[in-house]
């Protein structure tokens, strides 16, 4: 931008969608021009819920990785927990199975990986239990449940707010709204 002169560049594009562009040029809602001008070798990865075969290996990787990052003992999955995340569907892929993953660990005080460790969307019962570390906010309003949250996960990432915005699945600006509006 801003020159006549042509600039030789070595740059590879590497892209990822989970919507079919061929339809979307062919409905005028992709660009065509840039569609073939991106196109070139196209690997197509079936969803996570396709290679159940996966989820497995996966887990484990994200479960080492996870422990190594935030410096937690390697934890353990119990088999019945491998066996829910085999069979759930996974609307966001690979993506929400290493958030899925992260989450147990970072909350997991002891570091077995049991069933009640899980999201409530995973399951089969949709509730939280006793084991699931959330006696202790019963009977206590919601905004204290959610000073608490934001106050353990502060301490877990040992203040790094980045951290605990991503470890909470909220943006980094919520976060520091919520801080300051409880005062910590």
């Amino acid at each position: 931008v801003g020159s006549n002169d042509p600039i030789k560049v070595d740059v590879r594009l590497i892209s990822a969608t989970n919507r079919n562009l061929d339809e979307m040029v062919a409905e005028k809602q992709f660009r065509e021009d840039l569609f073939f001008r991106i196109k070139g070798v196209t690997i197509l990865l079936p969803p996570l819920r396709d290679r159940r075969e996966d989820i497995p290996l996966l887990s484990y990787y994200f479960l080492q990785q996870s422990a190594d990052r935030y410096g937690k003992p390697q934890a353990a999955m119990k088999p019945e927990t491998q066996q829910l995340l085999v069979g759930y569907s996974w609307p966001g892929n690979v993506r929400q199975l290493k958030n899925v993953i992260e989450n147990m660990v970072v909350l997991s005080p002891d570091g077995q990986l049991g069933p009640d460790a899980l999201p409530r969307e995973i399951r089969p019962d949709n509730r939280t239990t006793a084991s699931g570390g959330m006696d202790n906010l019963v009977g206590i309003s919601m905004a204290q449940a959610e000073r608490e949250l934001i106050r353990n996960t502060l301490k877990l990432t040992n203040g790094n707010r980045e951290q605990a915005a991503k470890i909470l699945g909220i943006g980094e600006r919520t976060l520091y709204r919520k801080i300051k509006e409880y005062g910590m």
